[in-house]
């Protein structure tokens, strides 16, 4: 029978049941987690013999805080899940955005989805708006369309093997603790931390290892997991949930080459119209030559062929640079090399900075972002570079 305790207190001192002493969290220079983000204290449920469930109530932003669970193998949920989620937690929008395939094609898939903290496979939840946050598609299924749950960076990688683990060990207990990590007011988490932990029929703790490098030493003997919740199809605002799609670039550089190319064509037409105009005119004057009024019309049609033809030239000069620069644009869009530039410069897609001074290699140009500080690349999500 499923139970709901209310919890009193993130702090909690518990009992250790075994005389090995277990390291505290060990946050290395190695470590996926992000400083500038907090959440709840991360510990181990007091081992007992029946269910526990306990959902911390949401803050005053109205933002989960804390989903934790302890079970064994029997008290899962039997029925599958059929009813679909229809409470939007805080910040969630309803976006469709581009994406590529791996083949290069462009498709649309929803940028959000609403995401449990603990899967229904554990907790029998469904609509439980304190165990639902706003994740993005990459991070609730480990893909941006389908899911992919050998993607060591989404959740399912973990909900799967915590369930097979549960499964081959089906008289110890499970205790998985799931919580977001906010950046200050922000409404979306930039992270989502796991928690896991074993306990025998006796109480005795056991290590849990999911074979995933993401995987780092926790409180009391659990491991933990830092996952992002980013896309990289999006930048994300995590202050209210609002997005850009980041494809839009690819149709920019489309519409600039169209644009140039109509004004190199349209400054050849000018100029041929010009060269023409040019022809007629010498030939009227070389028939009124014995006339001073046509000496005069002669000389005042000269000035004009030549101001129209240098206007021509000037303009298929620009046309020619325009296209010129769109090209490069083109070209230079292709790929960027962190160690020529001057700045921060970030990577959309493995939320990975570098700083000027530190070894370069090149990445794709639409997956480059620039910071003015570390700060500020550290507040949208984004590590530093270990080399």
């Amino acid at each position: 029978m499923l139970r709901l305790l209310k919890k009193t207190a993130l702090g909690i001192v518990l009992v250790i049941f075994t005389s090995v002493v277990y390291p505290s969290v060990d946050i290395s220079a190695n470590s996926y987690h992000n400083d500038n983000l907090s959440g709840a204290e991360q510990h181990p449920l007091d081992f007992k013999n029946e269910k526990q469930l306990v959902l911390v109530n949401q803050d005053s932003q109205q933002r989960a805080v804390d989903a934790h669970i302890q079970l064994s193998y029997s008290e899962k949920p039997i029925e599958k899940q059929l009813d679909k989620l229809q409470h939007n937690p805080v910040g969630w929008h309803n976006y469709r955005f581009n994406y590529k395939k791996s083949k290069g094609s462009i498709h649309k898939s929803s940028l959000f989805n609403r995401g449990q903290l603990i899967d229904y496979q554990f907790s029998g939840l469904t609509d439980e708006a304190k165990n639902l946050v706003s994740e993005t598609a990459y991070l609730n299924k480990g893909a941006l369309k389908k899911t992919n749950i050998n993607n060591k960076k989404a959740m399912p990688y973990y909900e799967k093997g915590l369930a097979n683990w549960l499964k081959k060990h089906k008289s110890s207990r499970l205790d998985y603790q799931v919580t977001p990590m906010y950046s200050g007011q922000n409404l979306l988490p930039q992270q989502i931390r796991l928690s896991y932990l074993g306990y025998s029929s006796s109480g005795q703790k056991i290590k849990i290892s999911l074979k995933s490098y993401r995987e780092e030493n926790g409180n009391d003997g659990a491991t933990v997991v830092y996952l992002n919740n980013d896309s990289s199809n999006a930048i994300i605002n995590y202050a209210d949930g609002t997005a850009q799609n980041t494809l839009h670039k690819k149709a920019d550089l489309a519409a600039q080459k169209a644009s140039s190319e109509k004004a190199s064509s349209e400054a050849a037409s000018s100029s041929a119209k010009a060269s023409s105009e040019a022809a007629s005119s010498a030939r009227a004057s070389s028939e009124a030559e014995q006339s001073s009024l046509a000496a005069d019309q002669k000389a005042a049609s000269e000035s004009s062929v030549a101001q129209a033809s240098s206007q021509a030239a000037a303009s298929q000069s620009i046309a020619s640079a325009a296209a010129a620069q769109a090209s490069q644009d083109q070209s230079t869009t292709t790929q960027t090399y962190t160690g020529q530039s001057q700045q921060i410069i970030g990577n959309a897609k493995s939320h990975i900075y570098h700083v000027p001074g530190q070894a370069g290699y090149y990445m794709n140009s639409s997956n480059a972002v620039y910071f003015n500080s570390e700060a500020e690349a550290q507040a949208a999500g984004y590590r530093k570079s270990l080399r």
